[in-house]
């Protein structure tokens, strides 16, 4: 029992609320030097979630809970995909994301493509390809699960992107 090592990313699910309020009254920061990206999630299948939630670190626990049903209806985990809020960055970019996680799908739940300073627009639940790529932009969580005919949508898109 003494030697139990957990990944970086279930200590820091654990972990989500901290004891003493560090922050400096400004919320957003910079990319690190290094560019690096705080992600939840294992991101073994190299799919990305972006959402841009000021009020949590990821996502709430209620979000969490519906992002979690909609990944198993897809066969996927939160070990499949890693999970970016981009609220916590200002300048982010859709070069970064792919640098640093190697992305075949990102999925963008509440974002418009120049969020993330892509080159294109397009409209909701439709399916892009770019950069050996698949974008795909949804309304947000909070949207989603209070709203049967946008669920219902959804899940036709991600029907077509993982071949269901």
């Amino acid at each position: 029992m003494d030697n139990i090592q957990l990944p970086g990313f279930i200590i820091q699910h654990l972990f989500q609320k901290s004891l003493v309020d560090l922050s400096t009254g400004k919320e957003e920061q910079l990319l690190p030097p290094s560019g690096e990206l705080n992600f939840f999630g294992g991101n073994k299948q190299h799919i990305i979630l972006l959402v841009n939630n000021p009020d949590a670190t990821f996502i709430t626990d209620q979000q969490l809970t519906f992002l979690s049903g909609i990944l198993n209806a897809c066969k996927l985990t939160l070990e499949d995909v890693g999970l970016i809020n981009i609220a916590s960055y200002t300048g982010v970019s859709y070069k970064k994301i792919s640098d640093n996680f190697n992305a075949r799908i990102i999925i963008m739940f509440g974002l418009l493509t120049d969020e993330i300073q892509l080159p294109f627009v397009m409209p909701e639940y439709q399916r892009q390809s770019y950069n050996n790529q698949v974008y795909l932009a949804v309304p947000s969580l909070n949207d989603l699960e209070n709203n049967r005919e946008l669920k219902r949508k959804l899940w036709v898109a991600l029907q077509q992107i993982f071949s269901l």
